[in-house]
């Protein structure tokens, strides 16, 4: 049997995250987090400055914090060996940032790379606008969207923040040429996409869910063959 294990940034467990990418919740899950076991000081101690990069997640509470990725890196790390060790066979990662340095005995499945493969063979030119958690990302996600022969357009909006004005951001993707907009972390969720979609009236990709039909189709093709991932 398929033992997912999640691995968020933030604190586990997730449940935002997982019923938007995982609808059908297929399989054993099990959901680990950076941030599980450490205290208020500690994590506020991880608070980016200047020169890091933030990472922008949620605690058990729901409150948003950031996170900078270079000092965040051991933790995930723990997360993974400690979802290993209660079985996990296959791995998850719950940010969309790039964790070259995370090691594991199972397969880890990267949102960041099925992002960014699917995005470029949908929109190899043309503009490209994309929808980001913290304004402290706009150069690396330029740099990271960048596309000889496409445009990048980008917008801030907190996953986590209830009164995001979604809908403007989208008229606004959309005014400034954007022919396909992609939401560039995994908290975001169905209900904002389907906003941003209508707003914009262009074609919208959601991270999450997209690796989430990744994981389903993973699973299928693990029950068909009767094989453990």
């Amino acid at each position: 049997m398929t033992v997912i294990g999640l691995l968020t940034i933030g604190q586990a467990p997730r449940p935002d995250i997982v019923g938007s990418m995982l609808p059908a919740k297929p399989g054993r899950l099990l959901e680990f987090g950076a941030l599980d076991d450490l205290s208020r000081h500690e994590i506020a101690a991880l608070e980016p400055v200047a020169g890091e990069h933030p990472l922008v997640t949620r605690l058990r509470t729901g409150e948003e914090v950031a996170v900078a990725k270079e000092r965040v890196l051991p933790y995930l790390q723990g997360a993974a060996d400690a979802a290993v060790r209660q079985g996990a066979t296959l791995l998850v990662v719950l940010c969309t940032g790039t964790f070259p340095s995370l090691r594991a005995p199972v397969p880890i499945v990267y949102p960041d790379r099925l992002l960014v493969s699917t995005v470029n063979a949908l929109l190899p030119g043309g503009t490209l606008g994309v929808l980001m958690p913290h304004p402290g990302q706009y150069e690396t996600m330029a740099q990271k969207w960048a596309l000889e022969g496409r445009r990048f357009v980008g917008a801030v909006a907190s996953p986590y923040d209830a009164g995001a004005e979604l809908a403007r951001i989208g008229r606004e993707l959309a005014s400034q040429g954007a022919d396909l907009i992609v939401l560039d972390c995994m908290g975001y969720t169905q209900a904002m996409k389907r906003t941003l979609a209508e707003a914009s009236g262009r074609p919208t990709v959601l991270a999450n869910r997209l690796v989430g039909r990744v994981v389903e189709e993973l699973l299928d093709a693990a029950v068909a063959a009767e094989v453990t991932i």
